[in-house]
């Protein structure tokens, strides 16, 4: 396992964890949730570490939006702070950019495209955006965002007023006045960037379950998606998923048995998944 920075195309240094491969084959490209990284993403460690050994790549690329709060250095040796409190979703397009370009240069040939969380909605609109040249995506709990906060949060409406109101006033990176879900705190821009109506966000509108998913609706390549048996209902419903990506010919989908958003104790049973769904996906391609 290596680290690895790079610079985004607006000079912004991440970091990124590698678990090579000895052949250049496939790699996959990892993007995580909200308010994480890799130390706290010990599914994710576990995937690397199985699939490196089975000849494919593993880059589990750090977005702007790790953990709550970080400062990132720029190529002036200055400073921003962003992290997921002061996150603006339409930036990861270039995190992500920056990451597939790396693992190509690693020497990769194919590369599949990978979200946990709050990452299958960036990984998601990444392609919707760009039709990259991959060759499939997983999405690792693909979660509802507006559907859920509004679920748990009752103040999800005057928080929409009250964060359009700081913006107006011109105070864009004001925190909330109260921790939404009563755990985590938003600058006034990233709530309304992730939860106002018509929010780029919004591409897995499972409880209100529109006729078309716009974003999902435009893949065209194999789609592997899987949520712990024990998450909220919405995280449940993949077959709908599968029913709304209408250009997805190859679409497999799992529920893992007792355990939670972050695998507990299934790390290796998903690893598993992912690296059958990965041998047979390569042996189609050939």
């Amino acid at each position: 396992m290596d680290f690895i920075y790079e610079y985004t195309e607006d000079n912004l240094r991440l970091p990124a964890t590698y678990f090579e491969s000895r052949e250049k084959d496939i790699c996959v490209v990892f993007i995580h949730g909200m308010y994480t990284n890799i130390l706290e993403n010990y599914f994710a460690v576990e995937w690397g570490k199985l699939l490196a050994q089975n000849n494919i790549g593993f880059l589990y690329g750090h977005t702007r939006g790790y953990s709550s709060t970080n400062d990132i250095i720029t190529k002036s040796e200055n400073s921003v702070t962003l992290g997921t409190t002061f996150e603006i979703f339409e930036n990861c397009l270039k995190d992500i950019k920056m990451w597939i370009k790396k693992a190509y240069e690693l020497g990769y040939k194919r590369i599949v495209l990978a979200g946990h969380s709050f990452g299958s909605n960036k990984v998601l609109y990444y392609y919707y955006k760009n039709h990259p040249d991959i060759i499939g995506i997983i999405f690792a709990s693909p979660p509802d965002m507006q559907g859920l906060t509004r679920m748990y949060e009752p103040n999800y409406d005057s928080l929409l007023k009250e964060t359009e109101k700081n913006i107006r006033e011109g105070q864009p990176r004001k925190l909330t006045s109260k921790l939404v879900e009563n755990y985590l705190p938003f600058s006034s821009a990233t709530f309304q960037n992730f939860y106002k109506p018509g929010s780029n966000v919004d591409n897995f509108p499972i409880t209100r379950n529109p006729e078309h998913f716009k974003q999902l609706e435009t893949v065209e390549v194999p789609i592997l998606a899987f949520s712990g048996a024990n998450e909220e209902e919405p995280f449940l419903q993949l077959d709908l998923l599968k029913q709304k990506a209408k250009k997805c010919s190859d679409f497999t989908y799992k529920i893992i048995s007792n355990t939670n958003h972050i695998y507990w104790k299934k790390e290796k049973e998903t690893g598993m998944l992912i690296l059958n769904w990965l041998k047979n996906l390569k042996y189609n391609l050939k």
